[in-house]
């Protein structure tokens, strides 16, 4: 029986999204981002049916993830945020990418590969991947850890680095290949200045037309109405920029930030979502099937060699921006290795590279590659990351004398304190966003308390009121002795780490057997392993949390003070707390 072309077209979208499905649902089961499980199953799909089987339809409809990816980027930014940015911007986006470009050309063009070329790939590889940090971040409670703040904000300006990469890149890339005549500089400048004007001109009137529009048709409370106006302004923006030679997807960026201005962006954003997250797996689901048939086990070789030169490129210039920004080795570290990965858009700007036909199907494919293949590997690195920097210090201490004195010693105990008055202290490792909480309570109370924080930054801010604090790594043991950790009464540990804390944990025992020790945690499951290691007290954010809406809750509904004690008693003990 003959299939129809709409019956090819329904098999083929079936295939491609129950492949989707299945590897993103592998992913997750292993603590993954699905969209790795996307990417694999589009290449899976590749290397056993190759290209001929790919559908024009489902390409569209993957370009249209692109539109709707790129839009929504843009409602989760407003201008007043990207106004905050431009300082972290200047080393987090701009200069890290610029050199990242430039070092990644070089090697490319050492490794054969013509200017154009290496020139855009290396654009792509610049880029880290939001998706992939982000989730380890968050499954593992770090978001709002030091690393987590640094590599959270770099990958937002990155994010938006896109946007001139889809505006400038295909341009300069057309006059390096002498396809244009804008070889003279005044002509490059017209061209940047009518560009920069239009699109001045295209914000200028949509912040206030917009906002206004999407007011307007919010007014008329129909959720179908607003969906179709949203959809309608994301086409035109796109259509816009398309019309005048640039990237689609940037207006469709565009259109979101102006729509962003409006008080119904939240709205907006969740009737999109989900018409976005379906296209957007439809995106990275069909990349592997756009690879050139036998691609990955032709040129294995080469892409496993620049994946590993993107992957030492990234973390060395990642490393020595940050580490140039004053923070201490292990947040150098860490970050270097929650950035080494290629991010999404590399899919995306190497989509647009080769539509544009500015690059060849096999550097496409190289892309492609690489980036996948980074994302796989980076994951398990960046969960490595405290092992990993407490394996190179201890190598670095006892082999490495020269090495451990340039980039260890001064960042060991920084000012030095003259003398604790005291005894009986608290040590409080972490002035974050709990520990400060905690300081300030010891402060009211009149309890001396010593913090110990790698954070420079605050460091010198927690000197300059008055504070007693000690500069260095809190899973160090040296740094716990000078916190004279053997005379404290109590540790606090406020750092969500679960490997920093074992690591202080261990190392406070050693120095003072009789120790009181109280420690944070976001997982119920690590309560019982921190308990065994020594742990007083292991207080969780979100349980204390729910116990404080619960006191609210049952005082505002009538309970009496000892039921509800009771009541809050019973929940401690369930939860091993009592």
């Amino acid at each position: 029986m003959a299939i129809s072309t709409l019956g090819f077209f329904l098999l083929y979208l079936l295939v491609i999204l129950s492949a989707a499905f299945f590897g993103g649902a592998l992913f997750k089961k292993f603590g993954q981002p699905p969209v790795i499980g996307y990417l694999l199953a589009g290449t899976v799909l590749g290397i056993l049916f190759g290209t001929s089987y790919t559908h024009e339809v489902v390409e569209l409809l993957s370009e249209l993830g692109i539109v709707l990816l790129l839009f929504t980027l843009g409602l989760e930014f407003s201008f007043h945020k990207l106004s905050q940015m431009v300082k972290v911007a200047l080393i987090g986006g701009v200069i890290q990418i610029i050199i990242t470009i430039w070092l990644q050309s070089l090697l490319m063009l050492w490794l054969g590969f013509d200017l154009v070329s290496s020139l855009f790939a290396s654009a792509a590889f610049s880029l880290s991947s939001t998706a992939v940090v982000i989730k380890i971040l968050s499954d593992r409670g770090e978001l709002d850890s030091l690393p987590g703040e640094i590599m959270v904000t770099w990958l937002i300006i990155q994010d938006l680095a896109v946007l001139p990469m889809f505006v400038f890149l295909p341009v300069i890339v057309k006059i390096a290949q002498g396809a244009t005549h804008v070889s003279e500089p005044t002509n490059i400048a017209r061209l940047v200045f009518v560009t920069s004007l239009v699109l001045v001109v295209f914000i200028g009137l949509g912040k206030k037309l917009i906002p206004w529009f999407i007011g307007r048709v919010a007014n008329l409370n129909n959720r179908e109405l607003l969906l179709v106006s949203v959809f309608t302004i994301a086409v035109a923006g796109a259509l816009f920029t398309q019309l005048i030679g640039l990237s689609a997807a940037l207006g469709a960026f565009l259109a979101g930030l102006l729509i962003a201005e409006s008080s119904q962006q939240h709205a907006v954003f969740s009737e999109i979502r989900p018409l976005r997250d379906l296209f957007a797996l439809l995106f990275f689901a069909t990349l592997g099937l756009v690879l050139p048939a036998g691609f990955l086990f032709a040129h294995f070789p080469m892409i496993l060699i620049l994946t590993l030169s993107v992957i030492v490129v990234k973390f060395l210039v990642v490393g020595l921006l940050t580490a140039y920004l004053g923070y201490h080795p292990k947040t150098v570290f860490t970050v270097g290795l929650g950035l080494i990965e290629v991010g999404e858009f590399a899919f995306i700007l190497a989509r647009v590279g080769l539509n544009d036909k500015i690059i060849s199907q096999d550097i496409y494919g190289y892309i492609l590659s690489v980036a996948l293949l980074s994302i796989l590997i980076a994951p398990p690195l960046f969960l490595a990351a405290p092992v990993l920097y407490k394996k190179l210090r201890e190598v670095s201490k006892t082999k490495l004398a020269p090495l451990y004195l340039t980039f260890f010693t001064p960042f060991e105990y920084g000012t030095t304190i003259e003398q604790l008055p005291f005894a009986n202290h608290v040590v409080l490792c972490g002035y974050g966003r709990v520990g400060k909480y905690i300081g300030k309570a010891l402060q009211l109370s009149r309890i001396p308390f010593v913090v110990v924080e790698y954070n420079h930054h605050k460091t010198s801010a927690l000197r300059a009121a008055g504070l007693n604090v000690v500069y260095g790594d809190p899973a160090d043991y040296d740094i716990l002795d000078y916190a004279q950790v053997d005379k404290a009464k109590a540790l606090v540990i406020a750092i969500p780490d679960l490997h920093t804390q074992q690591e202080v944990i261990s190392n406070s025992l050693k120095l003072n057997q009789d120790i009181l020790i109280y420690c944070r945690s976001h997982h119920e499951e690590h309560q019982k392993h921190l308990k065994n290691l020594g742990v007083t007290a292991v207080v969780q954010p979100e349980f204390e949390a729910a116990l404080s809406i619960t006191d609210k809750i049952l005082t505002r509904f009538g309970a009496n003070k000892r039921d509800i004690e009771m009541k809050l008693t019973q929940l401690k003990v369930e939860h091993g707390l009592g």
